[in-house]
């Protein structure tokens, strides 16, 4: 099986390639990392952390510092899946000594990078399943530990056709670390081995305390607005609910502004244009100074802000919950007690979700037509927003401490290698 998946592999990266990096440019720097030809040190006894995007960078930044403090005197590695991740990993050097991408789930690529970075332990957020890689790294006597690890529904039905494979590709895992009780059903159901799955908890509930403090410039701008109105990783196809929804707005509330702050950096372009077509003013966050004049709308193209702009908030709405996404973290608000309204499709964050809405923390529509006034309640209700806060905050401050259980277990697991 490893040989037929190793082919397939192989020739869907050759057939697909060329193709791949014309539509998406932006990736061709990062080739030479995912082939394996890291320009990173030669080191000895590394603690790699892989981390996909920007959700999972944040998610172990905590860790990481835990890490460092724990291992001062081992090379910390960090590799991503995406620009934005990298980005995001390179502004943390304080505690990250290198950072590269994460390398094709090919045996040669992922030979030379263990060769190169020669990991005492490598710890995985969230599921990540490279059967190669999982393979190579238990030959070589190295960790593996799976942290922040779920199984979202669509996932589950596809992974359960494949579970008598996944059997043999889960056993090369030290430990998979779980967010949930639901999560850890399902991954055993698929094959997963009882005795090496646990329940960590969501480390995104700890990523609230490494909020770093916002652009002086950006932040005096936001204080003198009076109501804001925050659309955060918005997905295509979303944009345009909420700017119907603005409009709809600024009718009876002419000094609400919105903020944009669209998932993907290669979408920015394109929602600035939809903004302009609308016949609204609008700036990007990217030019804005400390003498701009923001009339309406602010796109948010910057990466890594929008946790500290939640700030200046009055009210949040979560992309990627009006349209087949499945949502995104409502934890980066609820830590600043902001009212928080999403819509039907939230289940890539389905305990989280169902959390929030058990506690009446947050507002839960079922299709566009529903945003205007669920907004509008909240701009007009202030104890209401301020109560839906209130309870968004606690249930964080209860919810806290996976990145602990998480650094106690690593420790036997370092010292068996």
């Amino acid at each position: 099986m490893y040989f037929t998946y190793t082919l397939v592999l192989t020739l869907g990266l050759v057939l697909t390639l060329p193709y791949y990096l014309f539509l998406f440019r932006k990736y061709l720097p990062t080739l030479p990392d995912r082939l394996g030809f890291l320009k990173v040190p030669q080191l000895r006894n590394a603690i790699w952390v892989h981390a996909v995007s920007v959700g999972e960078v944040k998610a172990v930044e905590k860790l990481l510092e835990r890490l460092r403090q724990k291992f001062p005197e081992k090379p910390l590695v960090v590799s991503t899946s995406t620009p934005a991740g990298q980005q995001l990993a390179r502004e943390r050097g304080d505690i990250i000594d290198h950072t590269f991408y994460f390398p094709v789930d090919l045996p040669f690529c992922i030979r030379r990078v263990a060769d190169r970075i020669d990991p005492q332990m490598v710890i995985i957020a969230e599921t990540e399943i490279w059967p190669n890689f999982l393979r190579i790294c238990r030959g070589r006597d190295i960790p593996v530990v799976m942290i922040n690890g779920r199984i979202s529904d669509r996932s589950f039905a596809r992974y359960r056709l494949a579970r008598r494979w996944l059997r043999r590709v889960f056993a090369d895992y030290t430990v998979m670390g779980m967010q949930s009780q639901t999560d850890r059903m399902r991954i055993e159901e698929i094959g997963a081995d009882p005795r090496k799955v646990i329940v960590f908890g969501n480390l995104k509930y700890d990523v609230v305390s490494t909020v770093r403090p916002l652009d002086t410039t950006l932040a005096a701008v936001l204080r003198t607005w009076k109501q804001v109105w925050i659309a955060a990783s918005t997905m295509p196809g979303e944009e345009e609910f909420v700017l119907d929804a603005f409009a709809e707005l600024r009718k009876t509330h002419p000094q609400l502004k919105l903020v944009i702050a669209p998932r993907h950096a290669d979408r920015f372009e394109a929602v600035e244009e939809l903004v302009k077509r609308r016949g609204i003013e609008c700036l990007r966050r990217s030019r804005l100074t400390a003498h701009s004049d923001v009339l309406s709308v602010l796109i948010l193209d910057s990466i890594g802000e929008l946790a500290a702009v939640f700030e200046y908030a009055t009210v949040v709405f979560i992309g990627g919950s009006l349209v087949p996404k499945g949502g995104h973290n409502v934890l980066e608000p609820a830590r600043h007690r902001k009212p928080i309204v999403f819509g039907p499709h939230m289940e890539n964050f389905r305990d989280i979700t169902r959390l929030f809405l058990e506690e009446k923390a947050a507002i839960q529509i079922q299709n566009a037509a529903e945003l205007a006034p669920a907004i509008r309640s909240l701009l007009a209700n202030r104890d209401h927003s301020a109560e839906l806060g209130r309870r968004a905050r606690a249930i964080v401050e209860q919810n806290t401490g996976a990145t602990d259980r998480v650094l106690e277990f690593l420790q036997p697991v370092e010292a068996r290698r």
